[in-house]
């Protein structure tokens, strides 16, 4: 049997408290760190998948920050703490889907906690709708 894809680099950013640090900066170190450790540049790089931390317009910001100039797939699927699980997931199903080859998965959460809030808890107003409730 062969395998739909392979995980070639990973990395793990250091700063754990990232007060002098942008998101932008902690997701493009952190590529930066896995590309390294999978001897892979940014120009390798034909899919970009990320959760909803970005500044500015989705991912979009973030790509033209690391200038990832030959994306063929997106997906920034936002289901909470587990949404980088999930984004593994994705990146198998779009490599075995011919949607790319080399699919990039970053994390950029140590900035909430150097705002003082524990990562994944942020409620962000006017994003979740409230259920409405029985009669």
């Amino acid at each position: 049997m062969t395998a739909a894809a392979y995980i070639v680099g990973a990395y793990e950013h250091p700063t754990r408290l990232a007060t002098d640090k942008t998101i932008a900066q902690l997701h493009a170190e952190s590529a930066k760190g896995a590309l390294d450790d999978a001897g892979l540049t940014y120009a390798d790089v034909d899919g970009f998948i990320c959760g909803n931390d970005m500044p500015g317009i989705g991912a979009f910001a973030i790509v033209e920050y690391m200038n990832l100039t030959k994306l063929r797939h997106i997906d920034t699927t936002d289901t909470g703490g587990c949404s980088y699980q999930i984004h593994v997931a994705h990146a198998v199903e779009a490599i075995a889907a011919d949607k790319c080859n080399v699919a990039l998965v970053t994390l950029g959460g140590g900035r909430p906690r150097a705002e003082g809030i524990a990562t994944g808890t942020t409620v962000r107003a006017g994003r979740y709708a409230q259920p409405d409730l029985p009669l």
